[in-house]
């Protein structure tokens, strides 16, 4: 009767092991989230260096990768925060800066930006 409880035991315990999410701080931002905050509509005042992110498993993490300019006159959708650990905005447009699960594109600075609407 021992070896039987110390079997269902361990058993209950070892599926209780497996069950468990392992590596939960492996798990990525989403790029979709982040770009779901530029709703705002601006123009650039001025010709700003643009970097295309990949995100990490925290705000740490991201990568940023230098990605062009958007140039005076542009349009596109602006975050309405500063994101703290850059100190600039998400920006998305419907051809060029797009979002997906590990992408977003991001623009240093406030000083660039008039609004639109």
């Amino acid at each position: 009767m021992k070896k039987y409880l110390i079997l269902l035991t361990t058993l209950a315990l070892g599926l209780l092991f497996f069950a468990m999410p392992i590596g939960t701080n492996a798990a990525y931002l989403n790029g979709n989230g982040y770009a779901r905050e530029a709703t705002h509509l601006v123009r650039a005042r001025k010709t700003v260096r643009v970097y295309r992110v990949t995100t990490g498993n925290s705000e740490a993490n991201n990568r940023f990768h230098f990605a062009g300019y958007l140039h005076k006159g542009s349009k596109v959708f602006v975050s309405r925060y500063l994101m703290s650990t850059g100190g600039g905005r998400v920006i998305k447009s419907k051809y060029r800066y797009y979002h997906n699960y590990r992408t977003f594109f991001f623009v240093f600075g406030n000083h660039w930006l008039t609004s639109v609407r």
